[in-house]
């Protein structure tokens, strides 16, 4: 368990009159006075008063506040793991984060006692949103998410500073079985692809050693039937044959000798017995005289061993002649089939099918010298009514920083721009693409009541297929960075749904957010995060369209040059703006 951080290191009331000077502090301490009402100051950075000072003071209480840097690792795991996209698995995660006080007023305002459970439960608060937009499978992509969100120093409630984040994200172990288990499928389905050509050609091996082996037996077996053609196939012949094949094989052509001869004896008895018997029926019925049976067992008998003719009855029974069929008529050599029978059917013709599908031409070749990295860039401005005094100022803005970005031709590459109107409705007025030659005019004009809702409904219909045309294009394209210029609030909570599906659609978007009139800070919603959020200082509109040119061009050329480079992306530092966060 993570010991406590204390902040407040001790409390006392001031003193008015005292004998010794007042007391000192550390270095890593800073004193907060607190007057009789509750208000409280930090005296000239945290220094205590001057013992001649505390005569005559307003306040009532010292405070010490400790100011030093601190270092904190969390572990959420087993009981508050970091969920995944659509919470099936969850991520394991190691948070390193350093902080300090940074206002020790807001300290002693909000009575932080200790320290780790305000850091803790921030730090879970924006991790779980921006994990549980990525899949298991993309916790290298989830962990620079979140260093991203980290990047510039935080500054959460109670007055602590967050100045260095570091976060490492592992796999649970139903999330590690299940990416185990994807893998070996893979590996198994690349061992079996790489085993099919083996599989195939041993096969075809084995098939033609059948086939020679069947085409050897063939011939031994045409062989063996031209050699046995005319020849008598009885007992006596067939037991010859295989001592013939088995010269070595004596004893088993004797056993089949024996073995034919008791089946003979045994066929020839049986067969006396059922004609002495049959004869026997014959001479009780008085068909046959008794005295000649024995007889004619005796030439059936001797007639049956063949030693005697055949035997013969002294009546004939008449057979009726019959008509041999005449055999049919030879067919001639050169005689047609056809013209026995008939002609053969000509075959249906099949329909070729046509082909409907084209089949796309081949990737062009690499172009010679293009950056490594490719930024799209969406401008879009605010037409509705509380923006009246801002088109023509922005249309020079607009204009002025596409000529400055086609000076510089090897950033221009790196940068793809896209202007985009909204208020109603969404008009383009400059498509994404290269930076054009020269200048370009994006004609805003003053439209009607912007509907915030319509316009993140139309970034999340088009803004995937604008990138899936770039990623065609360039091996590499960075996620989109939005500049929103907004004069106004949302009407209603309807965009937000919207804002949820682009950013769950476009990962790793950066939406940095300018409110000029009427807009206040409800204008952070639409921000990737708060910190990117601005709002411009007073009501002057040409003041702040200078203002907004002057972050716009030194941003956008920043963005070119870090995707030509292959550096993190630039931070956005809106000079002469007020940042939405530090009034939050």
């Amino acid at each position: 368990m993570t010991q406590p951080i204390p902040l407040i290191k001790h409390s006392e009331p001031v003193k008015r009159i005292a004998v010794t000077a007042g007391k000192s502090r550390e270095p890593f301490i800073a004193v907060v006075y607190a007057t009789r009402d509750g208000d409280l100051e930090v005296l000239e950075g945290g220094k205590p008063m001057r013992w001649g000072d505390q005569m005559l003071t307003k306040y009532r209480t010292r405070y010490e506040v400790d100011i030093s840097d601190h270092h904190l690792t969390f572990e959420f795991k087993d009981d508050l793991p970091l969920p995944t996209q659509a919470d099936v698995y969850h991520f394991h995660a190691s948070v390193s984060v350093s902080f300090r006080v940074a206002d020790p007023a807001e300290v002693i305002r909000r009575n932080v006692q200790d320290a780790v459970p305000l850091v803790r439960g921030h730090l879970l608060g924006v991790c779980r949103p921006i994990t549980r937009m990525f899949a298991i499978e993309e916790a290298e992509a989830a962990e620079a998410a979140i260093r991203a969100r980290f990047r510039r120093d935080t500054v959460i409630q109670g007055g602590v500073s967050l100045y260095a984040v570091e976060v490492r994200l592992s796999l649970d172990e139903a999330g590690r079985k299940y990416l185990q288990e994807i893998e070996q499928a893979a590996r198994d389905d690349k061992m079996h692809a790489a085993r099919h050509v083996t599989d195939v050609n041993d096969l075809e091996r084995e098939g033609r050693l059948d086939l020679l082996k069947q085409s050897r037996d063939h011939m031994l077996q045409e062989r063996e039937r031209l050699m046995l053609n005319g020849q008598p196939l009885d007992a006596i012949s067939m037991v010859r044959l295989h001592l013939q094949r088995n010269p070595h094989d004596t004893e088993g052509a004797m056993k089949m000798m024996a073995a034919l001869e008791q089946a003979r004896f045994e066929h020839e008895q049986t067969q006396t017995d059922r004609m002495q018997q049959l004869l026997g029926a014959f001479a009780k019925d008085g068909l046959v005289n008794p005295a000649e049976v024995s007889t004619l067992v005796e030439a059936v008998v001797k007639h049956m061993e063949g030693s005697a003719g055949a035997i013969r009855a002294s009546a004939t029974v008449g057979t009726p002649a019959t008509a041999t069929p005449s055999a049919p008529q030879a067919l001639g050599w050169n005689e047609s089939l056809d013209d026995i029978l008939g002609p053969t059917p000509a075959p249906t013709p099949m329909a070729t099918p046509t082909a409907t599908a084209t089949v796309p031409p081949p990737a062009a070749a690499a172009e010679q010298g293009r950056p490594a990295n490719i930024s799209p860039v969406y401008l879009l401005v605010d037409e509705s009514p509380g923006a009246h005094a801002l088109p023509e100022g922005l249309d020079r803005v607009v204009a002025d920083l596409i000529a400055d970005l086609a000076a510089r031709p090897q950033v221009a590459a790196a940068v793809r721009l896209g202007v985009l109107g909204f208020a109603e409705t969404v008009e383009t007025r400059i498509p994404l693409g290269p930076i054009p030659p020269g200048s370009a005019d994006p004609g805003f004009t003053t439209r009607e009541p912007a509907d915030h809702a319509a316009l993140f409904a139309y970034l999340r219909d088009h803004i995937p297929a604008d990138l899936d045309v770039l990623r065609a294009q360039h091996p590499s394209v960075r996620p989109p960075v939005f500049v929103m210029l907004c004069a106004a609030d949302p009407r209603d909570d309807a965009w937000e749904g919207w804002h949820r599906r682009l950013l769950g659609q476009v990962r790793r978007a950066d939406i940095v957010v300018f409110g000029v009139g009427a807009a206040t800070a409800v204008i952070a919603g639409f921000a990737s995060y708060p910190e990117l959020a601005f709002l411009a200082p007073g009501a002057d509109p040409d003041r702040a369209t200078g203002l907004f040119a002057a972050f716009l061009h030194d941003y956008i050329v920043a963005v070119g040059q870090s995707a030509l480079d292959g550096t993190e992306p630039p931070v956005p530092d809106a000079k002469g703006f007020q940042p939405v966060s530090a009034s939050l």
